[in-house]
């Protein structure tokens, strides 16, 4: 319905009408049916324009949407009338123009290129050509796409309201939808970014996304976070122009001032200045997830079983252990902190001695629980963001030891053991949300030394026993892409860990059954390859030192002839700000 004051109405929502007739000027006494100066739309459906329009009245969007087709305008060259946009209404154009000024409370929706020739005020949402635009997507010409532009030939005031753009994230080059103002700017306006695909590449200038040819006083302020690869992507504006930019960029090293260029004397140069990429903090999620499901697996027969120092037919245990890691990734720039708990529990199943030698063979099982904090690196922008991991799950496995003593178990021994593990993960990033996904590790462990005692008096002793181990794991994990579009894979392979090391034991006899047992042990721990992810096919690695140094103290009271206890404290140290501190404590019942 369109009455003479040239109000349209379409009151359903479902409802699109397209005017191709040329709305100009008239008398207003005319039988055109409108009074030929203002336009206003009202009701929810949508009103497309589809013709150059001279009308030079206001356009009142008062409800629904009002929208220009390829090539449409309204108003003529140089004039000042005002296209006004009430909350909860929607204006927009798919490569149109605007002549006039436009005041925007609603939605201002622009695809491929809309111009305004006028001044914009925006205390509402401007969106670039995406699939929230309210019509059909044939009826558009660059949907969903980057490389839409809002020109405003004026100046650009945002009064609180948001700008969302389309950005293929990668390196400068990356395709993007921007705002072009070539008048100046003013006011706050939030922007948020809309992943249009990419990979993550670290950037120099940036991605332009709002380009200011005037006096660039607007403050643009990033609403969202966004990822792509390994990389965060931040707003900055550049000092020299006074664009704005997404940087995916920590805080730039200081350039050497020592360094004048290169030996030829270009002293314009002033040496290459590295730019630091800002690591996404969930890096340190999936990675702190895949090392506590491997860390823990590891055990040696001490901690297993504590020291033996008599034969037995069979025995049961239980071990609880639990402490708390610090380690790095992506070169430094990820911070990692662990904390760890583990419950095992075993017992024999099978003996077998000949009075010289005996072998025993038990079944085993535990349950892990493991928490990460990652923080990324710190932004060019002040920004540092945090992301948290966890794995829980469940390792079964057999072991098999043999003593080339049976009464004693001093001289050679030889311990192996296997075990599968099956585990949940899951990593909360933020903003970008949270991810679940499982994985798996099988290890096999071989490990032997010899136990010299030294007879003290009393019947004390002291024993001295060096050992080596090696141990293979294969760890596997799903695949996952996040919500940021970014799939994470590459966590599957094999790793050797190897383990010299010397334990000393007392043996100090309180009575004939009651035995108190102080022990310390040294370890050279070596492990050949690092845990790593790959986030959109960069891979990144955590920084575990390939050697470490351990080192093990404690207690073991044997109360009598069948039970038995042990605390210990262990403490890992190597390079890369690596540390790992924890304490356990074992039961033993022998028979």
């Amino acid at each position: 319905m369109v009455p003479a004051d040239g109000t349209f109405t379409l009151s359903d929502a479902s409802q699109s009408f397209t005017l191709g007739a040329v709305l100009e000027d008239v008398d207003p006494n005319s039988d055109s049916g409108w009074d030929g100066k203002t336009l206003t739309k009202k009701g929810a459906g949508t009103l497309i324009l589809d013709a150059v329009d001279t009308y030079s009245g206001a356009t009142n969007v008062e409800e629904g949407t009002l929208w220009l087709d390829p090539d449409a305008s309204i108003g003529v060259a140089g004039s000042q009338q005002l296209v006004d946009v009430a909350q909860g209404a929607a204006f927009g154009g798919d490569n149109a123009t605007v002549n006039g000024n436009v005041e925007n409370s609603g939605s201002l929706y622009f695809d491929d290129t809309l111009t305004v020739n006028g001044d914009v005020t925006n205390s509402g949402a401007i969106v670039s050509g995406s699939g929230t635009i309210p019509l059909p997507a044939t009826q558009l010409t660059d949907s969903g796409q980057p490389d839409n532009t809002l020109v405003i030939n004026g100046n650009y005031t945002g009064n609180g309201g948001s700008l969302t753009l389309n950005t293929y994230l990668g390196d400068d080059t990356s395709p993007t939808d921007k705002l072009v103002v070539n008048g100046n700017t003013s006011g706050d306006t939030t922007l948020y970014i809309n992943q249009s695909g990419g990979e993550g590449a670290q950037t120099t200038d940036g991605i332009e996304v709002v380009q200011v040819n005037g006096e660039s006083d607007g403050v643009f302020t990033q609403g969202n976070q966004v990822q792509a690869g390994l990389y965060e992507y931040r707003l900055y504006q550049d000092d020299s122009n006074g664009d704005w930019y997404l940087r995916s960029q920590s805080t730039t090293p200081t350039p050497d001032p020592d360094d004048g260029g290169d030996d030829g004397g270009d002293g314009g140069d002033g040496g290459d200045t590295p730019v630091t990429p800002q690591y996404r903090a969930d890096i340190g999620a999936y990675l702190g997830n895949q090392w506590m499901a491997r860390s823990l697996q590891m055990q040696t027969l001490y901690d297993r079983e504590g020291s033996q120092y008599h034969s037995a037919d069979g025995s049961v245990w239980a071990r609880f252990k639990a402490g708390s890691a610090d380690s790095q990734a992506a070169s430094g720039n990820v911070d990692m902190d662990n904390n760890y708990s583990q419950f095992q529990l075993g017992g024999d199943i099978l003996t077998w001695g000949n009075g010289e030698q005996s072998l025993t063979v038990g079944l085993m099982g535990s349950y892990i629980n493991a928490d990460t904090d990652s923080t990324g690196n710190r932004g060019a922008d002040g920004s540092r963001f945090t992301a948290s991991g966890n794995v829980d799950g469940y390792n079964l496995g057999v072991y098999a030891t043999w003593f080339a003593d049976a009464q004693n178990h001093s001289g050679m021994y030889v311990d192996s053991w296997y075990q599968y593990g099956t585990f949940n993960n899951s990593v909360d990033d933020g903003d970008v949300g949270s991810q679940d996904y499982d994985s798996t590790a099988n290890a096999v462990s071989l490990e032997t030394g010899y136990r010299y005692d030294i007879t003290l008096s009393n019947n004390n002793a002291v024993s001295l026993t060096p050992q080596a181990q090696v141990t293979w794991q294969n760890y596997q994990a799903d695949s996952v892409t996040d919500n940021s579009g970014t799939r994470i894979d590459g966590q599957n392979g094999d790793s050797w860990t190897s383990r010299l090391g010397l334990r000393v034991d007392g043996k100090l006899h309180k009575n004939p059954n009651s035995v108190i047992q102080p022990f310390m042990e040294a370890n050279w721990l070596h492990t050949s390859d690092d845990t790593s992810v790959s986030f959109d096919n960069s891979d990144v690695k955590q920084d575990i030192p390939a050697d470490r140094a351990e080192l093990k103290a404690g207690i073991q009271a044997n109360i009598n002839q069948q039970w038995s206890v042990t605390a210990q404290v262990a403490g890992e140290k190597g390079s890369n700000d690596y540390d790992d501190l924890n304490g356990s404590l074992n039961l033993r019942y022998s028979w």
